[in-house]
């Protein structure tokens, strides 16, 4: 299913923005509990306020060395801080589409109580992987409570904070994901579809 520009909507003027929903589909989920509609929302929309940091921090870094002949190490730092941030963010986000990358070949072919079996597998090796880095990362964050980062002696547990936020939002969406696949088997959006609504292909 493909994402196209939204057509007008009855009762509106011209250019006025639609509401979120004109633009993407919700699952089951967040048609049901609108909070958590408005948490995927979030994250959404957090990823996209890292992404549009990183480019003016970016631009700011060529301004600084380039022109002012001015380097400032806490911004190269910083940047590369949001952009772990924004990498572990998104992931969440795009686990709460289902639209992580997946080779499904396998599943093509198999009868569909076994491929149902094997993407079930696959969810819960996510759930399993999810809770030791979250574990992990808890961990990491209480080692190094008391450091801090080089050049803008930020604490260092906020680096660490990104993979423990990020892998926490993989494992609930995933959980959910479990759940809806086995109680509502037919609202699971196929990922490579989704995926390709997600780039608006």
């Amino acid at each position: 299913m493909s994402m196209q520009s939204p057509k007008p909507l009855e009762g509106q003027r011209d250019g006025q923005v639609p509401p979120l929903d004109t633009y993407i589909e919700r699952d089951y989920y967040e048609r049901r509990f609108p909070a958590y509609a408005r948490l995927v929302d979030a994250e959404r929309f957090l990823s996209g306020i890292l992404l549009l940091a990183i480019f003016v921090m970016i631009i700011f870094q060529v301004f600084t060395r380039y022109v002012l002949n001015m380097p400032l190490s806490w911004s190269e730092e910083l940047a590369r801080l949001m952009v772990v941030w924004l990498t572990f963010i998104g992931a969440g986000f795009v686990a709460s589409r289902n639209a992580h990358i997946a080779v499904d070949l396998l599943a093509v072919y198999l009868p569909k109580k076994l491929a149902t079996a094997t993407q079930i597998f696959a969810m819960v090796i996510v759930v399993a992987g999810s809770l030791y880095m979250v574990v992990a990362a808890a961990s990491l964050m209480l080692l190094t409570g008391s450091l801090t980062m080089t050049a803008t002696a930020l604490p260092t547990p906020i680096l660490y904070g990104s993979v423990l936020v990020g892998y926490l939002m993989i494992l609930g969406h995933t959980v959910l994901n479990v759940v809806m696949y086995l109680r509502h088997p037919d609202e699971i959006p196929d990922a490579v579809e989704k995926a390709a609504s997600m780039e608006g292909l």
